[in-house]
């Protein structure tokens, strides 16, 4: 019962987002979908974890904080709470390629291809933020959770791990591509109204939360390499999506809506 607690409840962030993804998921697949992609998805993420501590793929090697054990839930030789993670972030990240290629007006696009491209895209950019803050956890609520044991290029994240990351993305986005390939192409009036805006929002929800918390960090740690380090992260976020949804704003311009059109 501890472990159970400390993983729902020690790991707030997590049960929330996966509350959130839970919501929105439903109204989108459905409750039979939902249940076998959650399934898949954490399938995915256990076997993608434990194979980069066993034989470092596809991540490359790195090792989880052993002092966790009994504290919260494990699959094989990682937390539960990094597997559940995948369900998530992966969904979320389509729902968001889904809302970006059609525009505010329709419910899908035109170009599948582009939707998934674009959804595999926003899952490890994600990542590119989310990894990097969670390597300085012990310096807030996250702990100390796992360790690289190679150096890398972007905050101690190597090619390898944005290359696996890509391909778990890839396996997921895929299989929420196929579980909701019969969603009908509809009129949306607006962006308020875009079924997907919760998916689109869940992937920001992600990116503030962590950014917000490397500018914490960069402001009550001691530690001035550290400090350092936080705050090139926050400012990363935002150099990455200011540009992002300029772009995004630039495309759905072009568009014709019903203001246009009617």
């Amino acid at each position: 019962m501890d472990a159970l607690l400390g993983t729902l409840v020690g790991r707030w962030y997590v049960s929330i987002f996966g509350a959130a993804f839970a919501w929105s998921a439903v109204r989108h697949l459905g409750a039979r979908r939902t249940a076998l992609y959650t399934v898949a998805a954490i399938a995915v993420g256990a076997l993608a974890e434990n194979g980069s501590v066993w034989i470092g793929f596809p991540y490359g090697y790195y090792t989880f904080n052993d002092a966790l054990r009994g504290r919260e839930l494990w699959l094989g030789d990682a937390p539960l709470m990094v597997p559940l993670s995948y369900t998530f972030m992966a969904y979320f990240a389509f729902a968001t390629g889904r809302l970006l290629v059609a525009g505010p007006y329709r419910t899908r696009g035109d170009a599948p291809g582009l939707e998934f491209a674009v959804a595999v895209m926003a899952a490890v950019w994600i990542l590119w933020i989310v990894d990097p803050v969670s390597r300085l956890g012990e310096h807030f609520f996250l702990g100390h959770v796992f360790r690289y044991r190679d150096p890398g290029f972007w905050f101690g994240l190597h090619m390898q791990s944005q290359l696996g990351f890509t391909l778990t993305s890839a396996i997921l986005v895929g299989l929420l591509t196929w579980l909701a390939a019969d969603e009908p192409r509809r009129p949306v009036h607006g962006l308020l109204h875009h079924p997907r805006l919760a998916g689109l929002g869940g992937t920001l929800g992600q990116l503030f939360f962590m950014a917000g918390t490397a500018l914490w960090v960069s402001r009550t740690t001691a530690d001035a390499a550290v400090a350092e380090q936080a705050a090139a992260l926050a400012g990363a976020a935002v150099l990455i999506l200011v540009p992002a949804a300029l772009m995004t704003a630039v495309y759905w311009r072009s568009l014709p809506s019903p203001a246009r059109t009617g």
